[in-house]
């Protein structure tokens, strides 16, 4: 009997120990509504923009040309080659074209026929105004014809030298001479090619620039147009030469933004007497701006830039605002911004193009 109650009793306590773990598996997961996360925002401040620009820019020759023909002929002989200087009007190659030969001969040969037709009926003319002096000898009107014969033999020396100085100028195209001081960078051409408007190439026979003297083009921002004076000094620094800085003034100033870039040119004489520079070399440029007054900057992130427009998102009453704005300098992550803002206006620190206007935003401020 004791041992049927001790056997029940057991049994009774493992059924209570399955049920109340069964029970403990059985849990209620609940899941609460996410909240909505709210945007990043930061306040406008105002500082004092950069005194000076960092502008790339390009060196390039002061003057440089191609030099072609002006006549059809062939190349008979050169007298330069790539990598040589050259002195203003020196010989740089000789044409050769037969008929511009024959027709300064020819143009030769009636100057002087003309010459000695004039020379003769010259002094006929006058030895008959000699004559003329005693009455009856000579008749008015032979003295009349020997006139009008030596005036217009005048005319014909006078054309014919018109005409021999153009011979004498076609010919004279035939010997390609240096413009300016300079050297040759490019010879495309060989003795023998067949060259001029209506050669089989429209390649130069070379190119000449000069080196001691270059231009240093720089474009500057539409915001710093008004800061730009001529005859300020640029310093900048090449590749070629890490730890130099060159120095020059600027000497001219385009006065027109060109509407593509925003930007406009200027041009900043560089003398390079020792040939160290060289034209097409990537130059990066310190140029002084005014600095008059405080500037407004946002974190770049903020600025939206689309085909139609680029504003900032200001959060003005829990709702966005969609500002219109110029961008200006960049300095640190930071960006000068031209605009109606003011020094702690609230705008959204990643701007984005799916929030429009008057769209209702809860906002946080964070760090910039």
């Amino acid at each position: 009997m004791t041992i049927a109650r001790s056997f029940l009793t057991l049994c009774l306590a493992t059924g209570l120990l399955g049920s109340c773990s069964h029970a403990d598996t059985k849990e209620v997961v609940t899941e609460e509504p996410a909240a909505d996360l709210p945007y990043d925002a930061v306040q406008v401040t105002a500082a004092q923009p950069t005194r000076s620009l960092s502008l790339p820019g390009e060196l390039d020759s002061y003057y440089q040309t191609d030099i072609y023909p002006r006549v059809s002929s062939y190349l008979k002989r050169l007298h330069a080659d790539i990598g040589d200087a050259v002195r203003p009007g020196q010989l740089l190659a000789e044409l050769e074209a037969p008929e511009l030969t024959a027709a300064l001969s020819e143009a030769l040969s009636q100057l002087k026929a003309s010459q000695a037709s004039y020379s003769s009926s010259r002094a006929a003319y006058h030895r008959l105004l000699v004559t003329s002096r005693t009455a009856g000898a000579v008749s008015p009107l032979n003295l009349e014809q020997a006139h009008a014969k030596a005036l217009s033999d005048s005319l014909l020396v006078t054309a014919g030298r018109a005409h021999y100085e153009a011979a004498s100028q076609m010919a004279g195209y035939l010997r390609i001479t240096a413009p300016f001081a300079g050297v040759v960078t490019e010879r495309n051409l060989a003795p023998g090619a067949f060259v001029g408007p209506g050669g089989q190439t429209n390649l130069p026979i070379f190119k000449i620039r000069q080196l001691s003297r270059l231009r240093l083009r720089l474009a500057v921002p539409e915001a710093y147009v008004g800061s730009i004076h001529v005859h300020d000094t640029v310093r900048f620094m090449v590749r070629t030469f890490p730890s130099e800085t060159f120095m020059g003034t600027i000497n001219r100033v385009a006065n027109s933004v060109r509407p593509e870039t925003r930007s406009e040119q200027i041009e900043i004489d560089i003398p390079n007497p020792k040939n160290r520079l060289r034209p097409g070399m990537f130059a990066t440029a310190t140029v002084p701006v005014d600095a008059a007054k405080s500037s407004l900057f946002v974190p770049r992130s903020s600025v939206v830039s689309t085909a139609e427009r680029t504003y900032v998102i200001r959060v003005k009453n829990n709702r966005a605002e969609l500002v219109d704005v110029q961008k200006g300098d960049e300095t640190m992550g930071q960006i000068q911004v031209f605009g109606p803002l003011k020094v702690g206006d609230v705008v959204l620190k990643a701007g984005n193009e799916e929030i429009t206007n008057e769209e209702p935003l809860r906002v946080e401020l964070a760090e910039r």
